[in-house]
């Protein structure tokens, strides 16, 4: 079977199952569990989840077994199978996107949870850097995006406070997300350093020094400023410039 074949037909809902399965050998009533409710930011039903299961065991994913519990009630659990583990490590190395939003950002945290324990601790803070700069960039074309429409509505007159701190409220939320993204980062080095896995398994990944933070700072100013000049940065979904008929979609 073509690995790459059939990673392109996974969905995300069909990585976060075999995340699922990861942890432990899942019936699909145990699956189900987990999307009891919207705590996780998903919800899926048993016409979802088990259609979802037959699937990928056909494909090779995932293999089930029968079994029974308490010696009376026979119930299935499924295992990732080894093109199963490879396909879903090579989805959580995958650099993390920005946008949609909020649909990536849950995703992110779902990888996040699957990674313990399946990905280096090296693999784990480079995954985090990789989504800093993403979200960085992302940031700054949104101040440059925000900055301009609220320039032009207050050159027509139509500035509007609710507007602005609907915009403000979005800044506020990335900010949040690079202030957890960092804190995480620095705890897991933590971590690594305490256990001596820190100079085994992540030699090059060491507290910055004041020069190399400064070379790592202008090095990332550069790549944010690039990216607004080439047009790399994501812009809300129909933005194409700011002119007269987007001031008109942002006031509604």
């Amino acid at each position: 079977m073509n690995d790459s074949a059939d990673r392109r037909e996974l969905t995300p809902l069909e990585y976060i199952v075999i995340g699922l399965i990861s942890f432990r050998p899942q019936s699909g009533y145990g699956i189900m569990s987990f999307f009891a409710d919207d705590s996780y930011g998903w919800t899926a039903s048993p016409g979802t989840i088990y259609p979802i299961l037959k699937r990928l065991e056909k494909q090779g994913i995932i293999e089930g077994d029968m079994e029974l519990e308490n010696e009376s009630r026979p119930r299935k659990l499924y295992r990732l199978s080894p093109i199963g583990e490879r396909l879903l490590d090579a989805w959580l190395r995958e650099v993390p996107r920005v946008v949609p939003r909020y649909q990536e950002q849950e995703l992110a945290m779902w990888r996040f949870q699957f990674m313990e324990g399946r990905l280096s601790k090296r693999e784990i803070v480079q995954w985090l850097d990789n989504y800093l700069d993403a979200l960085r960039i992302y940031d700054f074309g949104q101040r440059a995006f925000q900055s301009g429409v609220l320039e032009q509505m207050t050159e027509l007159g139509q500035a509007s406070l609710h507007r602005q701190l609907m915009m403000e409220a979005t800044l506020m939320e990335l900010n949040t997300l690079r202030t957890w993204l960092e804190m995480a980062r620095a705890r897991i080095i933590a971590q690594a350093t305490a256990t001596g896995e820190y100079q085994a398994v992540i030699p090059e990944i060491s507290p910055d020094s004041p020069a190399k933070s400064g070379r790592r700072r202008k090095s990332r100013e550069k790549r944010e400023t690039d990216a607004i000049r080439d047009g790399d940065v994501p812009r809300p979904f129909g933005y194409n410039g700011i002119d007269d008929d987007s001031i008109d979609d942002f006031r509604g």
